[in-house]
């Protein structure tokens, strides 16, 4: 399963602490808000961590590995998103990090969860591809 044609342009309003995010996807880095004082990643990015309610201190490129927690296959999209079907939206756990939800493009039939992905890289903003793709490893 391959994206014939192009993403649809989507323009998703990153909040101020959720650029550095979208930011490390154009240049295909997957990078999340950590916390020093929990050593633990803060996932949606906030200005302050989830559990010790600190500031969050930096960010941390993740490895873009990880692997299929769930999945499911799109066969009719709406709006934008209706000439591209069937595809793949996943929740992917990271290694490292937090569970994310993105695209999986890889065949239909090597679908599976457990499956190895990595993220695919970089993205294309001109071409829709705004959130995380992966591909299987």
């Amino acid at each position: 399963m391959t994206p014939t044609p192009p993403w649809p342009v989507t323009e998703p309003t990153p909040q101020p602490e959720e650029e550095p995010f979208y930011d490390g996807l154009l240049v295909g880095e997957l990078r999340v808000p950590w916390c020093d004082n929990c050593d633990e990643h803060v996932w949606r990015p906030k200005s302050h961590c989830t559990v010790c309610y600190r500031a969050v201190s930096g960010w941390r490129t993740l490895s873009g590995m990880g692997e299929v927690y769930s999945y499911c296959v799109i066969h009719r999209g709406v709006e934008a998103f209706a000439a591209i079907g069937p595809y793949v939206l996943a929740w992917v756990s990271l290694d490292g990090g937090p569970t994310i939800l993105g695209n999986v493009i890889a065949p239909q039939d090597d679908l599976r969860i457990g499956m190895r992905v990595r993220i695919v890289e970089p993205r294309d903003p001109e071409r829709g591809q705004r959130g995380p793709v992966f591909t299987g490893c």
